[in-house]
Order: structure tokens, then C-alpha cells, then sequence
């Protein structure tokens, strides 16, 4: 057992060490993502935007197109009242001709309505336009930091999850499984040293016969409070005396 709480210890040593070297690099990895989702959003909405700019200025386009067909109408029927030979032939005329100009009306005060929301859409793009940039120099300064960082440590990362490894296969799955555990619950910290009579890591005291127990290295001890792997190690031990 005792092989198996060395084992234990080293690994915790390597994972201590790998936390220390993703502790480097802060927040950035999450700053990244939530800059690139956020861009990644904008982006979309900017297309949509483009898209409902693109579908204003094409129904402009088709209702300027028809009011023109509707004035060369309307000079075609105002043509026609000259010609009328009875009071029913200028009645319908003068319908017909009222119905065009209400249908003019009715276009150019979409056309009005659409210029507007061309103007607006294209004020919310140029805003937006600014935001996604400013965004994007943000994002790329950040993953430059990164990278910078990862670069500075990714060589002695490596080494260490080689050495770690090679640990791991030395310990049996239901061991490894229980360091796993209480590591992930414990901020990365399975395995606590007892240090002046004490859990390392809850600073909870150890009866003395517990403390007799551990120091022998015989068999797996966990902490009553933290639920930590208790270990003896004499220098530690004497360091913090």
C-alpha cells in the first residue's frame, strides 16, 4: 500500500504542477470562446440584417417600377377624358382614374415607408459594423495572449502529462477512480499531507493514534471532514513544525 500512497502523492505533485501552468493563462481560454460566440452571433444578425436591407431596397425598386407603369396609366385615362361621347364612358374614365391615383398614393407612401427602413437598417448595420470590429481586434489580441502563453508553457505541459502517464498506469482503476473524484470535489486536491498534527487540507486535527496510523503508510486513510487521502511525508512534516 505503501507504493500505492507514493504513487498517489507523485501524482498529485503533477497534477498541482499542471493546474499551476493553466493558471498562466488565466481566463483568456474562457474569454476567447465567449468573445468567438459573441462575434459568431453578431455576425448572424448581421446577415440578417444585410438580407432585410437587400429585401427593402428590392421592394423599392419594384414599387418605383410601379408607380411608373401607374402614371403612364394615369396619362393614358386623362388622355381618354377627351375622347368620351357620353356621361357613363367618362364616369368610368374618371373611376378608373381615381382608382390609379389612390394606387400611386398607396405605393409612394410605401416607397416613403421603405426609405425609412432602409435608413434605418443601414444606421443599425454601420453601429454594428463598428461593434463587430471592435470586437474582432479585442478577440485577436486575446488569442494572440494565448497562443503566446500556451507556447510558454506547452513544452513542460507535455513532459508533465508524459511523467503523468506513466503514473496513472501504475495505479489500479478503483484507486485512480477514487482520486478522481475527490480531486474534481476538492479544487484539484485528492491527496493532503498531515502537517502539525492535522488534514493539510481542512486543517482538521488528527487524534494521535490516527496520525501513528498514517505515518506508517500501511493502508489508505481518508479525512473524516474533507474526505482528502491522508499522507505522511517527513519533511514536509518537520518543514512546518
Amino acid at each position: 500500500m505503501k507504493d500505492v500512497l507514493v504513487q498517489l502523492m507523485e501524482l498529485q505533485e503533477l497534477d498541482s504542477r499542471l493546474a499551476n501552468l493553466e493558471s498562466l493563462r488565466g481566463d483568456l481560454p474562457q474569454q476567447v470562446s465567449r468573445l468567438t460566440q459573441k462575434l459568431e452571433t453578431m455576425m448572424r444578425i448581421q446577415e440578417e440584417r444585410q438580407e432585410k436591407l437587400q429585401a427593402y431596397r428590392k421592394e423599392k425598386d419594384a414599387a418605383e417600377i410601379h408607380v411608373k407603369a401607374l402614371e403612364d396609366e394615369q396619362k393614358k385615362y386623362q388622355a381618354q377624358l377627351f375622347e368620351v361621347k357620353n356621361n357613363r364612358e367618362y364616369d368610368a374614365v374618371t373611376s378608373a382614374l381615381e382608382s390609379v391615383k389612390n394606387e400611386i398614393e398607396k405605393t409612394e407612401s410605401r416607397i416613403l415607408e421603405l426609405m425609412d427602413l432602409e435608413k434605418d437598417m443601414s444606421d443599425e448595420i454601420e453601429t454594428a459594423k463598428e461593434e463587430i470590429d471592435q470586437l474582432q481586434e479585442q478577440l485577436d489580441v486575446n488569442k494572440a495572449e494565448l497562443n503566446k502563453r500556451m507556447v510558454e508553457t506547452e513544452k513542460d505541459e507535455a513532459a508533465l502529462q508524459d511523467r503523468r502517464g506513466k503514473v496513472v498506469r501504475k495505479i489500479t482503476p478503483r484507486i485512480l477512480a477514487s482520486y478522481e473524484r475527490i480531486r474534481k470535489a476538492k479544487n484539484n486536491t485528492a491527496v493532503a499531507y498531515v502537517v502539525r498534527g492535522a488534514c493539510g487540507g481542512c486543517y482538521k486535527s488528527l487524534p494521535p493514534q490516527r496520525i501513528l496510523e498514517i505515518r506508517q503508510m500501511e493502508r489508505l486513510y481518508l479525512c473524516e471532514v474533507c474526505g482528502r487521502i491522508l499522507v505522511w511525508d517527513d519533511k514536509v512534516a518537520e518543514g512546518q513544525s
